[in-house]
């Protein structure tokens, strides 16, 4: 299935992750969206309540898994309490789920515009080189090439393997991605943690240039 390599952070499908570290006490409502519903509905139903931190410092991460019933998203805890600093991760696993987005009440929170302590993992499912950029204009931007595997020795498959364990981190921070350029093999994982960010997105950019271009024909 071609879509399912679509770098596109404002439309998560099967092999996309999208995660929001939550700093302060509070509660944070939310909801889950086919892509592009976040603006037009405003309904947040689901909940993550932030407790003061009671544990050792480190922060915990937290995963809802999400479940597509043919008309809307569900997620597995509708309810979820967590405490400050910790880490929720949101990925629906179901191959013929449409696209979709997490939309908070916050403007911090939700996955169509990362802003600060948050992520987007991406598994790369085939070869090639990918080149990404902000749709949003901010002119970041950066580079996944995709190395095929062939495993003709059983020693091959023990490498692929122990790299498909691995994901490799882009930190992203005052508009500057480190690095910018990734190597990794096919069926690995590129994690994006956006430290501090605008509003950005991490998009194919053949998909921003098409969308540059639809505007222009429209002006």
């Amino acid at each position: 299935m071609q879509h399912l390599d679509t770098l596109d952070s404002r439309a998560l499908r099967a092999v996309d992750c999208y995660g929001q570290r939550f700093m302060r006490e509070g509660a944070y409502a939310y909801h889950v969206l086919p892509a592009g519903g976040g603006a037009m509905n405003l309904d947040r139903p689901f909940k993550i309540d932030v407790a003061t931190r009671k544990s050792d410092g480190k922060m915990k991460q937290h995963h809802v898994a999400l479940r597509w019933d043919g008309k809307v998203f569900m997620p597995e805890l509708q309810e979820l309490r967590i405490e400050a600093g910790d880490l929720v991760s949101w990925n629906c696993p179901d191959q013929k789920a449409p696209a979709f987005e997490v939309a908070g009440d916050k403007g911090f929170f939700g996955s169509s515009a990362l802003v600060n302590e948050c992520g987007y993992s991406h598994a790369f499912g085939l070869p090639g080189i990918y080149r990404w950029s902000d749709a949003n204009g901010s002119g970041l931007a950066g580079v996944v090439r995709v190395k095929e595997v062939r495993c003709e020795k059983r020693e091959d498959l023990a490498h692929w393997r122990a790299a498909l364990s691995k994901a490799a981190l882009v930190m992203i921070d005052h508009g500057k991605a480190e690095p910018a350029e990734v190597d990794i093999v096919v069926g690995q994982t590129v994690y994006f943690a956006i430290v501090t960010g605008p509003g950005i997105t991490i998009t194919d950019s053949r998909l921003v240039a098409a969308q540059c271009g639809g505007k222009q024909r429209a002006a």
